[in-house]
């Protein structure tokens, strides 16, 4: 580069002097920002552009992919980058590529449906909570702690982030809008997956200087889009719940918040998902044909392992659903049916490691990288609080409604996804010049981000206002890791060990970090009602009413008020649940018996008889409404 720099030198002087901006000054040479910054940083005479370069660098909106060979310094910037990988050829295979993950599904097939039992669930619970929990710290931390990234994306800092708090807050309101909400989150979800797919595959092409054809950037970018659109209509089929509900919330049989599916007929889709099928193995082959003829296999190879992975995230399970190739390869029906919310971890855990590799390998490029123990304890803590803090503040003992088992963990994790979704559409983008300049080149130093160079770096946060960032995100962090210790270790260890006492603790403590449960609350108070002191289980049912209105909740209560306290206050609680579950037989039961019980026969009746066009074959409630009539007629 030193050779060049008397030509460089002069070249710049006078294309500068007839230049009427910096701005024009790029666009007569063909140069990408990228280029540009080399040159500065290598030749004396183009430092006093860079004030004006960068202030015009955006406002040109220069491809950053390609560099026209009649360029002026195309000789010296058209040569592939000296090192292909991010960190190595092994962790980029490994993390980035998808190997591990291919790897590890492919043991967990291997133990078919016994996975689930040889996988601890602690281990998951720990890896959902250091993976993919600080995966959503790498956007944040992106974002949100420099004030130039804060500014330039204020659109989705502060008016989007407002928008979703606002949204999430009526969701929990609104049934029906915290269905949208859901529905939006589950639809979204895969297409974000591969999104992340597709840019990884094309960075791997372009860090290794292939010149990808048109044909086949197309051919690529529609083999990711075929296998979106598989999940897509098998998600929104007419009654479809097996793969639209991963994390297994429709077993507890909501009838408020649910996932609302377009209601695409079975007929429909056995007929176009074998079309996407073709067209999807078609374009794979056109495009792996187009690439390794422009690079040769080895530059190839990483890409072709990215669409490996993205076709066992997606598309063969998808796809091999239509062709009941389940049947045909035993192995595959582990990711059918209840199994599947299983492996539906592992892909986002997948995805989650994908996502930290490539943040860490950007974070590192800025002058302010600190290393990787602070980088990753700065995602962990922000990540994670991201996720405790609406359900803190919005439990039902604060500004929301639904608990955390009957809605509240569905809108949360639908809120927090999307604005995930949202701030990553914006901020990873390669033709954003900074981002390019890390992605694309070898060294993330090469170029240090625009906004911190020389006289132009800016620390805008304070000592206190980072500080206060801190502790509340540390408190939040520190909410949500409790309930994997505490929830999910503690209480089923003293519930074996019939320790009721402790369990009663950990469950009261719930209730200060947003996650005391109706359905823990429930199972405590069945196991205290066959202990020599079942008047203890009262305050359980009463304290699960509060956090949900359930019709068995209801019919328990009044009856342990009415074994421990007085029948009138049973049939208060009865009555109180009639409004919320008009045909529940057991609770119109209850009421009816209980009312014939303390003497007011005629307003029995209508609750028995109810009871009875309801379960007509109950011989119970038939003998007691006959009796209830009897009683009538003497007054």
């Amino acid at each position: 580069m030193s050779a060049a720099r008397p030509f460089l030198e002069i070249q710049i002087a006078r294309v500068s002097a007839r230049a009427s901006s910096p701005a024009r000054f790029l666009k007569v040479n063909r140069l990408d920002s990228v280029q540009f910054e080399v040159v500065m940083r290598s030749t004396s005479s183009v430092n006093r552009l860079a004030a004006a370069y960068r202030r015009y660098a955006a406002e040109a909106q220069l491809n950053c992919q390609r560099v026209d060979s009649g360029g002026l310094f195309s000789p010296f910037m058209a040569s592939r980058p000296q090192n292909p990988w991010l960190f190595g050829s092994i962790p980029d295979l490994f993390l980035g590529a998808g190997l591990l993950y291919l790897l590890v599904v492919s043991g967990l097939l291997v133990w078919g449906t016994s996975a689930q039992e040889v996988v601890p669930a602690a281990l998951m619970s720990y890896l959902v909570l250091s993976i993919s929990g600080s995966h959503y710290g790498g956007t944040l931390v992106r974002v949100y702690e420099h004030g130039p990234e804060r500014r330039t994306y204020r659109l989705f800092t502060v008016y989007g982030t407002v928008g979703m708090i606002l949204v999430l807050l009526g969701a929990l309101y609104s049934p029906l809008a915290g269905s949208i909400l859901i529905t939006v989150y589950l639809t979204w979800s895969p297409w974000h997956y591969t999104g992340q797919n597709y840019g990884i595959a094309l960075m791997f092409l372009r860090r290794r200087g292939v010149e990808i054809p048109p044909l086949a950037k197309r051919m690529l970018h529609t083999s990711f889009v075929l296998s979106f659109a598989a999940v897509f209509l098998t998600m929104h089929v007419e009654g479809n719940s097996g793969q639209v509900d991963p994390l297994g919330f429709s077993s507890l049989e909501l009838d408020t918040f649910q996932f609302i599916s377009i209601g695409l007929s079975s007929a429909l889709r056995n007929l176009v998902v074998p079309i996407l099928g073709l067209g999807y193995l078609a374009s794979i082959a056109i495009a792996a044909t187009l690439l390794v003829r422009s690079g040769g296999f080895r530059s190839f190879a990483p890409t072709a392992l990215i669409m490996l992975t993205q076709a066992v995230w997606f598309s063969i399970p998808y796809f091999g659903s239509s062709f009941d190739l389940a049947a045909r390869y035993p192995a595959l029906g582990a990711i059918e049916g209840e199994t599947y919310k299983f492996y539906f971890v592992w892909v986002a855990l997948g995805h989650s490691v994908q996502y930290l590799w490539i943040t860490a390998y950007y974070a590192r490029g800025d002058k302010r990288w600190s290393g990787y123990g602070r980088y990753f304890a700065k995602v962990f803590v922000f990540g994670n609080a991201v996720w405790a803090a609406p359900v803190l503040l919005f439990g039902p003992d604060l500004l929301g409604r639904p608990d955390f088992d009957f809605g509240l963990a569905m809108c949360v994790a639908a809120a927090v996804n999307l604005h995930h979704f949202m701030l990553d559409g914006a901020i990873w983008r390669l033709r954003n010049p900074k981002l390019a300049a890390v992605l694309l080149r070898s060294n993330p130093q090469s170029v240090q981000t625009a906004e911190a160079d020389g006289d132009e770096f800016e620390v805008d946060t304070s000592v206190w206002a980072r500080r206060i960032a801190w502790s509340l995100a540390g408190l939040f962090c520190l909410a949500r890791i409790v309930p994997y210790v505490e929830l999910d270790q503690r209480l089923p260890a003293a519930l074996v060990e019939k320790d009721y006492s402790t369990a009663e603790s950990i469950l009261d403590r719930a209730a200060l970090y947003g996650r005391d449960s109706t359905i823990l609350r429930i199972r405590l108070a069945k196991e205290l009602v066959k202990t020599q002191t079942p008047a203890r289980s009262l305050r359980h049912y009463r304290r699960s009413l509060d956090l949900y209105a359930h019709a068995e909740g209801y019919v328990e209560y009044g009856r342990l008020t009415e074994r421990f306290q007085d029948l009138d206050r049973a049939i208060v609680a009865w009555e109180l649940g009639i409004p919320y579950f008009p045909d529940d037989v057991e609770l119109v039961r209850h009421l009816g018996i209980g009312l014939l019980r303390a003497g007011r026969a005629p307003e029995a009746i209508p609750y028995l008889e109810r009871a009875i066009e309801i379960e007509p074959e109950d011989e119970t409630t038939r003998r007691a409404l006959a009796k209830a009539k009897m009683q009538g007629r003497r007054h």
